[in-house]
């Protein structure tokens, strides 16, 4: 069984970047929430003056990456004369009713170039790539923004001072192997029993400690995780038969009723509403 509490999830719930914007900003842009994305910013150099709808407003004078990981109002300005080295990417996530990663990211996650460690080379490969006109940079680009991200959930995953959510609780060292395992393994026969041995807990203490620290219960979590997986296959065109024993339903009419519960409509509804 895996112990690495971020393969699982990326392996499910992938976030695609779109490079739009990159060189030097002269004035001022601003980023709106029309497209539901979220947005990534890495500042290679100058200064930035940051302003959000939270009312949220501050200089950045040293490189730094700014992500918004939610669709949310922002602009920057800068000298209009020196400017500022920008690159920009869209961020889409998969899975908007339920996606776990994008949940657990504060809202705007702010951070100097200078915290990723050992990612010189891949920052020096992407401002490369991004400040030149290579064939195929758009593609290159947009994968390079894909990794940049991963290393976003690392720092994420390892501060200590994260608030209550998925990042802290696959830091607690008996949670972290339960949630783990349900990630990894979605179709298992997971009983409240199972998971608390599995994490070194008594059935009542794991509850009540999961729900303090992932804010929602062990079955109610379990259960919003199949069906989001569910929702993939689906989108993919596996028979509703075979998606629902893949995320660990004996029954069809349990399967049914949870995707039903966490969605609001029936599999077969929210597929023909799917827009191509």
């Amino acid at each position: 069984m895996t112990s690495d509490p971020l393969t699982p999830l990326l392996a499910h719930f992938k976030a695609e970047a779109r490079l739009f914007y990159s060189g030097n900003l002269c004035g001022n842009a601003s980023f709106g929430t029309e497209h539901g994305t979220g947005f990534l910013h890495l500042l290679r150099a100058g200064s930035v003056k940051l302003h959000d709808s939270t009312g949220y407003a501050t200089t950045l004078s040293e490189p730094t990456l700014i992500f918004y990981s939610r669709p949310l109002n922002h602009s920057f300005q800068t000298d209009p004369n020196s400017g500022a080295d920008l690159v920009c990417a869209s961020m889409h996530f998969e899975h908007k009713a339920f996606n776990p990663i994008s949940f657990a990211l504060p809202a705007r996650f702010e951070c100097p170039l200078s915290a990723f460690k050992g990612a010189d080379a891949l920052l020096g490969l992407l401002f490369s790539e991004a400040f030149d006109q290579k064939p195929g940079r758009q593609n290159v680009l947009d994968r390079l923004f894909e990794v940049v991200l991963i290393d976003v959930l690392r720092i994420a995953l390892s501060r200590q001072d994260a608030e209550p959510g998925l990042f802290r609780s696959l830091l607690h060292p008996q949670l972290s192997k339960a949630l783990t395992a349900i990630h990894a393994n979605p179709a298992t026969e997971w009983s409240l029993d199972t998971l608390a041995n599995l994490a070194g807990m008594s059935r009542s203490s794991f509850a009540v400690t999961f729900k303090n620290e992932v804010g929602d219960s062990p079955g109610n979590y379990l259960t919003r995780w199949r069906v989001t997986l569910a929702q993939a296959m689906i989108r993919e065109g596996v028979p509703l038969k075979l998606v629902a024993e893949r995320v660990g339903y004996a029954s069809q009419a349990g399967f049914l009723r949870a995707f039903k519960i966490v969605i609001g409509e029936s599999p077969t509804t929210w597929r023909n509403g799917l827009v191509e």
